[in-house]
């Protein structure tokens, strides 16, 4: 590596680092504040507390990688800009590509470690993060359900609870929706519901079994709720591993099996691995267009450049969300939805730096 790359990759690697940091505190206190209130409310211990905090930040990292390549990138270009750097450089020979060469190699080692983190470490933490909430339900057993709000238990029962208790072992205003197979519905409606051990029982309860021709109404039930198998439904976890945290290669095996078996049924996982690599593909793609966005709103002079890049890169992924619920809708071929706006902004940073030579 020349001097002049390690000079103008160390001038965006600094921003980079930082911007970094402030994301993933940002995007993980978002992640706390969702919960604070049942933390502060069941006295969760601070251990507890600091350790789900910090299983948050492999997800973080994923969705702050491609930002902080897109801030560091651009601080690097307004400053070597604003000082006549980049002059001095295109003057001794070097072409406007091979000034933002550098920057381009750190987009590509971003994305390369956004792949890496989101194959190997999100599932990891999305694991132990379901463990020590399932811990958590266990020792505080009232966490595992929010007043005013359904939660399945995952076992052909949804739970809901009117209001908690002052007692923590007892749950008032409870009511239990099952769905027995093949047949209708059952209501159990109790006014209150102790914790034993792992179960959870309603007292008083009346049962209201509809069978097609009317309303059955038991004075008892004995329907109860295993709390082992609704720890990831409580706040803040976003429940149990699915194709959000499938490897790449398990992903891959799906969509060949499901296309042999019914052709056009894997949609939804095409959609998640092309994404996936999109998402990971977008931190060289904003790299590639730091330099140029930067340099042609801003001519080096302010930091209008910069935040020229960051009105463009909200945009980006408000379109990246759009065009995923197109893709997984039928509206757009699964290509098109998970690549088509790296394919436009890489195009738009060529055209750009050309203009710019």
């Amino acid at each position: 590596m020349k001097t002049a790359d390690r000079y103008i990759l160390g001038e965006a690697l600094g921003p980079f680092l930082v911007a970094l940091l402030a994301f993933i505190v940002l995007i993980t206190g978002h992640m706390l504040f969702t919960v604070v209130e049942v933390i502060v409310e069941h006295g969760v211990p601070l251990p507890s507390v600091l350790r789900f905090v910090a299983l948050q930040v492999p997800g973080a990292s994923v969705m702050a990688l491609p930002v902080a390549v897109l801030m560091g990138c651009s601080l690097a270009v307004n400053r070597l800009a604003s000082d006549r750097e980049i002059v001095a450089m295109r003057a001794g020979g070097m072409s406007l590509w091979r000034v933002l060469a550098p920057m381009w190699a750190l987009g590509l080692m971003a994305s390369i470690a956004t792949l890496a983190i989101s194959e190997q470490a999100v599932p990891w933490s999305k694991r132990e993060a379901e463990m020590l909430i399932r811990e958590m339900v266990l020792r505080e057993q009232s966490l595992a359900f929010e007043p005013g709000k359904f939660t399945d238990t995952g076992e052909g029962i949804t739970v809901y609870v009117g209001e908690r208790s002052p007692r923590p072992d007892e749950l008032r205003d409870v009511m239990l929706f099952q769905n027995l197979s093949g047949d209708w519905p059952m209501v159990s409606v109790s006014p209150r519901a102790v914790f034993r051990g792992d179960q959870l029982y309603p007292l008083s309860a009346r049962l209201y079994y509809f069978d097609g021709r009317g309303v059955t109404t038991l004075r008892s039930s004995s329907v109860t709720v295993d709390l082992r198998r609704v720890g990831s439904t409580a706040p803040g976890v976003s429940g149990p591993l699915g194709l959000a945290e499938m490897p790449i290669r398990q992903l891959a095996s799906e969509i060949r099996q499901r296309e042999e078996t019914a052709p056009g049924s894997a949609r939804s996982y095409a959609m998640e691995l092309h994404s996936r690599l999109a998402m990971a593909a977008s931190c060289l793609v904003f790299a590639a267009l730091a330099g140029p966005v930067t340099l042609r709103f801003a001519r080096g002079q302010s930091l209008v450049g910069v935040a020229a890049a960051m009105v463009i890169t909200f945009g980006y992924f408000l379109l990246m969300i759009w065009t995923r619920a197109l893709g997984e809708g039928g509206a757009l071929p699964v290509a098109v939805a998970a690549w088509g706006q790296n394919v436009v902004l890489l195009v738009l940073a060529a055209l750009g730096v050309r203009m710019l030579r």
